[in-house]
């Protein structure tokens, strides 16, 4: 009887187990921020729902509020697609993280900005010269920083950076903890048009900021078919928005939670195509001397193992 009871435990165990293994391999889990204008309309329109859903896959949203957190949920097999600014895949490659950009996420001219109060004293960018500036460390803004810096004559001791989350930022601002922040869209827009404040400078002709949708590589090749349905049902949302932009803005908002006005403000500069240029690949290999020169970079690295083209290749799409 022992004998009998232990043999139908074990099978319901294991029977048990194996759904549960079902289960998790019937999900495909992918990470956005309020940044992620493309995911959210794309989620919006439930083209993920379908293109998954066709290989029989249900589709977990997990929203974030930067891209570093989502490369340790990439590392820690907790997502299987995200999409982030330039630095973070950057920097997750050189921590080791076998991740790959599988495709560009958009290119807005003016992405980063740097922004200081309606009555500021800051007039030019050479009066940061000992002044505090807010951005979050290791991330596309505080890489702006730099190169603004550089680009007019100023060093990065020149001014005292302070290390603030994006969502912290128009706080710190308004109540002159700083004197001025550096950070990206759409929080650039939601400060300017709620009169928090102004922009200084934008990145336009100082940094290309890369957008990219990311994988990790172990499960991209053990999944092609899954990355080829999110690369589908992605261009099915740059499609929706060329077509409908007003209908794609009102999307976009309503899941971003963000003003109406805020999100036609940046998408209306947006290049939507995926294709990886050279030049979007040069732009990564500024991040990374950028970390290297800040001595942040954990291990360098050969550039070319952050891309894999092939993805994009198979489904044909642009």
């Amino acid at each position: 009887m022992k004998r009998l009871f232990a043999a139908a435990a074990l099978l319901i165990f294991g029977v048990s187990s194996a759904a549960v293994a079902a289960k998790e391999e019937k999900e495909v889990r992918i990470g956005y921020q309020a940044a992620s204008t493309m995911i959210l309309l794309t989620k919006a329109k439930g083209y993920y729902d379908e293109e998954f859903g066709k290989l029989g896959l249900k589709v977990k949203y997990n929203l974030f509020l930067s891209g570093p957190p989502m490369i340790e949920a990439l590392a820690g097999d907790r997502l299987d697609f995200v999409h982030t600014g330039d630095m973070p895949p950057v920097s997750g490659r050189a921590a080791g993280i076998d991740i790959k950009v599988i495709a560009n996420a958009g290119l807005d001219p003016a992405h980063n900005a740097l922004l200081v109060a309606p009555d500021s004293p800051v007039k030019k960018v050479n009066d940061l010269k000992g002044k505090k500036v807010g951005a979050p460390v290791g991330s596309s803004a505080h890489h702006f920083v730099y190169l603004l810096l550089a680009k007019h004559g100023l060093k990065p001791s020149d001014i005292r950076l302070v290390n603030l989350p994006a969502p912290d930022l128009a706080k710190a601002l308004e109540t002159k903890n700083v004197d001025a922040i550096a950070t990206w869209e759409p929080f650039v827009a939601n400060i300017e048009l709620s009169g928090t404040g102004k922009v200084l400078a934008s990145s336009d002709g100082v940094k290309r900021a890369v957008n990219v949708y990311l994988t990790r590589n172990e499960f991209g090749k053990a999944n092609l078919k899954a990355v080829e349905a999110f690369i589908r049902a992605t261009k099915r949302g740059i499609d929706f928005f060329r077509r409908n932009p007003k209908a794609a803005q009102e999307a976009i908002a309503a899941e971003a939670k963000f003003p109406l006005p805020v999100v036609q403000k940046i998408t209306k500069r947006y290049n939507w195509g995926l294709a990886v240029s050279d030049k979007d690949r040069q732009a990564l290999g500024s991040v990374k001397d950028f970390l290297k020169e800040t001595k942040v970079l954990k291990k360098d690295f050969e550039l070319a193992e952050l891309f894999d083209p092939s993805y994009l290749r198979r489904t044909g799409l642009k």
